[in-house]
């Protein structure tokens, strides 16, 4: 019997439902050489037809979308239709099983047909032995044949599956040298990312000390700025030494007198300025401007993040809410970066001004001007102690980051 004579056999329900599917279409979209099948209701289909009826099944899915639904209607419970209408995982292999199944089915019906013909043939006693020898040949011929047609069918199926099972085998060891990669790039990253804060804590670092030389020096120092390190680091330690009285007395002054005419405190007594209740006592003062340390706060929110453009945007962006707290009251966040387009100040949607500093200017001293030039009106934002000192010599508030960064 020929494979197509097999699936008709195997795949019947299927194809009574795909019959049912064409007597429910309209007559438009029956194709031509399927409308003799619409029309009839029983009757076998032949082979030529179950063929081309077959294919169409597997490459028009609205038709066998059509299929199903008739064949849900019908109620049958074939299972290789089911499988090979659905495309189950492995329907395929559903179906060339069911396929051996049957062809050997067939082999063991002819077993016993010739079985049986061989019965009657040792009835007819000695004259028909000749012929029983015959059958017996062709009864060991039938079984091989049988058996071939199993191993040809299986053969080929085990095959594959071990070659899916290698496949499998393969595809979890590759999973686990992926997934080793990836930790590994990820520890690069971590990496790459400590190394990043550092230079750029070092960079901030210099550009500190320079601006503190240049502040001695325009100061009136009254040695010059020596040129090795060690010196200049001597150096340092005798200018600080010998301006600190100064600056204190300085401060005192300075400090007593933009106090002077304030009508009453930033932040009411008995509030830290390391607390978030200092950030909540700043809401309705619409005369007030607060200034902040843009990377001070990045240090303290997280600190391996001060080098990244997305952590200094988010920063900006959750400034936001302080806005919203604050009322009428404006804001500017100095950062210690410029940008490579040469901008150096910005003013989000809600009003919020930032600002970077030049190659060779720090945010401390930008700081330091707008607090001078705002003076009891201006809070400023730090956990930089020298920063808090300068600013505060110029009658502003100040206040630590840590404190926004609770707040936020």
């Amino acid at each position: 019997m020929t494979i197509a004579k097999q699936l008709r056999l195997v795949l019947g329900p299927a194809i009574d439902a795909a019959r049912a599917a064409l007597r429910d279409l309209d007559d438009d979209d029956v194709p031509g050489r399927f409308r003799a099948i619409a029309k009839q209701s029983d009757g076998k289909i032949p082979v030529p037809l179950v063929k081309n009826l077959l294919l169409r099944i597997d490459e028009d899915e609205w038709f066998r979308t059509k299929v199903i639904e008739a064949f849900d209607r019908i109620g049958s419970e074939d299972p290789t239709s089911a499988a090979y209408l659905n495309r189950e995982p492995g329907w395929w292999i559903t179906v060339a099983e069911a396929v051996t199944s049957q062809a050997a089915a067939e082999g063991e019906e002819r077993v016993r047909q010739v079985e049986t013909k061989f019965e009657e043939a040792r009835s007819l006693g000695r004259a028909e032995r000749a012929k029983a020898k015959a059958l017996k040949k062709e009864i060991a011929a039938a079984t091989r044949a049988s058996r071939n047609v199993i191993a040809e069918r299986l053969d080929p199926l085990k095959a594959v599956a071990a070659e899916a099972r290698s496949e499998c085998a393969r595809a979890e060891e590759q999973v686990v040298r992926l997934r080793a990669e990836v930790e590994e790039a990820r520890e690069d990253r971590r990496e790459a990312e400590r190394t990043t804060v550092s230079q750029f804590e070092q960079i901030r670092s210099l550009k500190r000390e320079i601006a503190e030389l240049r502040r001695s020096a325009e100061e009136g120092a009254s040695e010059s700025i020596p040129r090795e390190p060690l010196d200049i680091a001597r150096w340092l330690d005798r200018a600080a030494g010998t301006l600190t009285p100064f600056r204190e007395a300085g401060a005192v002054a300075r400090s007593s007198g933009g106090r002077a005419d304030a009508a009453e405190p930033v932040i009411p007594a008995g509030v830290a300025p390391d607390s978030v209740a200092a950030i909540d006592a700043l809401a309705g003062l619409d005369d007030l401007i607060v200034l902040i340390d843009g990377h001070n706060v990045l240090g303290v929110l997280d600190a391996s993040t001060m080098a990244d453009p997305r952590a200094r945007r988010e920063l900006i962006a959750r400034l936001g809410k302080l806005d919203r707290h604050l009322g009428e009251a404006a804001i500017e966040v100095v950062f210690d970066s410029d940008l490579s387009d040469g901008r150096s100040l910005s003013v989000t949607e809600n009003g919020i001004v930032v600002r970077f500093t030049e190659a060779e200017v720090i945010a401390d001293d930008v700081l330091v001007e707008l607090a001078a030039e705002h003076g009891a009106t201006a809070v400023v934002i730090s956990n930089d102690r020298e920063l808090r000192d300068r600013c505060a010599r110029h009658g502003a508030t100040v206040l630590w980051a840590r404190a926004l960064a609770a707040w936020l």
